[in-house]
């Protein structure tokens, strides 16, 4: 085994490691917008437009804030 194929293989451990770490992605439960409860999502999302995915993070992220999370 060389060189390239050392760093191949530890690069795949490090993607391999890095997708397993992701946090699990948002889907809506009925497709419609988790965010304003109203429109429906757009395919493979759980949002029905780009500023409610926003508003929603932002709620969430001073959520963490408030409760020290």
């Amino acid at each position: 085994m060389d060189d390239v194929d050392q760093a191949q293989e530890r690069e795949e451990a490090h993607l391999a490691a890095s997708l397993s770490a992701r946090k699990p992605r948002l889907v809506s439960p009925n497709g419609k917008c988790i965010w304003c409860k109203d429109e429906a999502v757009v395919a493979d999302t759980a949002f029905c437009s780009a500023e409610c995915d926003e508003d929603y993070h932002k709620h969430q992220r001073e959520q963490r804030q408030r409760h020290g999370e």
